[in-house]
C-alpha cells in the first residue's frame, strides 16, 4: 500500500481519489476494488481518506483477512505514532452561531441513518442491515447490548467504587440495544438520541419487553442537553465518536454537570487518534459523509471530568473504534 501513514498524511484531509481507494483495497483487503462502480460510490460516500479507511477496517471482509498478529502490529504502530508524532490541532471551542451548524449536520447525518439503517449504524455488521434484517438478527443485535451495559459492572469490580444507581442518562441510545440492558441495573433510564426513527424504535421495543422504567427524550441542540434533568448517572458507548470535538466538549460540559453527588458516569471517546486534526471551517465546507468519527484530545476530557467535580476512577484503552486511541472513562462525583 502506499504511504498512507499519519506521519506523512492528515488522513482526516485528505480527499479521496480512484487511485487511492485501489491502495486502501490493496494494502488492506489484498486485493483489487470489485469495479470501476465500487470506486466511485467510495468516493461518493467518503468525503476524507480517513472515512474510508475507517470503513475498511470495520468491515467484516478487514476482520476474516487479518490475523491477530497483524492486528497487534497496526495497533502497535499507531501506539508508536501518537507517542512520538506532535497532535494535529484539534479545533474545540466555537462559537454558538458555528456549533448550530456542527450540530445540524450531524443531526442530518443520524435523521437519515435512523430512517434507513437504524440497527447497522449502531453494529455496521452486514446481517443488521435493512435489507437482510431477520428476528433472530434483531434479537442477536440486542443480546449484544449486554456486554456493553456489563461493562460498569466490570468497572465497580475492577476499582471498588460504586455510584449510585438511581436514574441513568444514556447519551445516544439509539433503539434501544444498550437501553434495556441498562434498565435492569438502574432505578429508571432516560435514553436521548438525535434520531426520531431511532427513538420510535426504542420505545416500541422497551414496550416489547415490559421495561416500565425507561423514557426516552430527542434532543436537536446543545440547549437540549441543557434542558434536561440532574441524574445519577452517566453512560454513553460509541456515540460521542460521531460527533465533532466541540460537540463532544460541550456534551461532556453539559451532561456531566448534571451528575448528582454519589453519582457517577461510564463513557467511551476516541482521545489519541494518529494524525487526527480538526478545524471547523474546512470540516463544514466538506462534504458531508455517511458517517464519521473524531477525537478529543484526553487532556480536554480530563479537564471537564474534573470540571464536573468528578473523580477520575479509572481508564482503559477500548477497542470500539479498531484502532488505537479510544478509552473508556470511568469517574464518580463525591457523596
Amino acid at each position: 500500500m502506499g504511504d498512507l501513514s499519519p506521519k506523512t498524511q492528515d488522513t482526516h484531509a485528505v480527499r479521496l481519489t480512484p487511485d487511492l481507494v485501489g491502495e486502501a483495497y490493496r494494502g488492506l483487503l489484498d486485493r483489487e476494488p470489485e469495479s470501476d462502480a465500487v470506486v466511485e460510490t467510495h468516493i461518493r460516500h467518503h468525503s476524507t481518506l480517513s472515512s474510508l479507511l475507517a470503513s475498511i477496517t470495520h468491515s467484516a471482509e478487514f476482520g476474516r483477512s487479518t490475523n491477530s498478529r497483524v492486528r497487534n502490529d497496526m495497533v502497535m504502530a499507531a501506539l508508536r505514532d501518537a507517542y512520538w508524532n506532535v497532535p494535529g490541532v484539534i479545533e474545540h471551542d466555537v462559537s454558538p452561531e458555528a456549533m448550530t451548524q456542527l450540530v445540524d449536520r450531524i443531526r442530518a447525518q443520524w435523521t437519515l441513518l435512523g430512517e434507513t439503517e437504524p440497527h447497522w449504524s449502531v453494529l455496521a455488521i452486514d446481517e443488521f442491515k435493512s435489507d437482510k434484517l431477520t428476528d433472530a438478527a434483531v434479537d442477536a443485535f440486542y443480546r449484544t447490548g449486554e456486554d456493553s451495559a456489563r461493562l460498569i459492572d466490570l468497572f465497580e469490580q475492577r476499582t471498588g467504587v460504586r455510584a449510585r444507581h438511581g436514574v441513568c442518562l444514556e447519551l445516544g441510545c439509539g433503539v434501544g440495544r444498550i437501553t434495556e440492558h441498562l434498565a435492569r441495573r438502574f432505578d429508571q433510564v432516560i435514553g436521548v438520541d438525535l434520531s426520531p426513527g431511532n427513538l420510535k424504535l426504542c420505545n416500541e421495543r422497551m414496550a416489547s419487553i415490559g421495561a416500565k422504567n425507561v423514557t426516552t427524550q430527542s434532543v436537536s441542540g446543545i440547549e437540549d442537553f441543557a434542558a434536561l434533568p440532574d441524574f445519577d448517572f452517566f453512560y454513553s458507548i460509541i456515540v460521542l465518536q460521531h460527533n465533532s470535538p466541540p460537540i463532544q466538549k460541550a456534551i461532556l460540559r453539559t451532561l456531566l454537570g448534571k451528575v448528582r453527588p454519589g453519582g457517577g458516569a461510564l463513557f467511551q471517546i476516541p482521545t489519541e487518534m494518529p494524525g487526527y486534526a480538526f478545524g471547523m471551517e474546512p470540516y463544514l465546507a466538506s462534504p458531508s459523509p455517511n458517517m464519521e468519527v473524531h477525537g478529543l484530545p484526553k487532556a480536554v476530557v480530563l479537564d471537564e471530568i474534573r470540571r464536573a467535580g468528578l473523580n477520575i476512577v479509572d481508564l482503559m484503552p477500548d477497542s470500539w473504534t479498531d484502532i488505537f486511541g479510544s478509552y473508556t472513562f470511568y469517574a464518580v462525583k463525591p457523596a
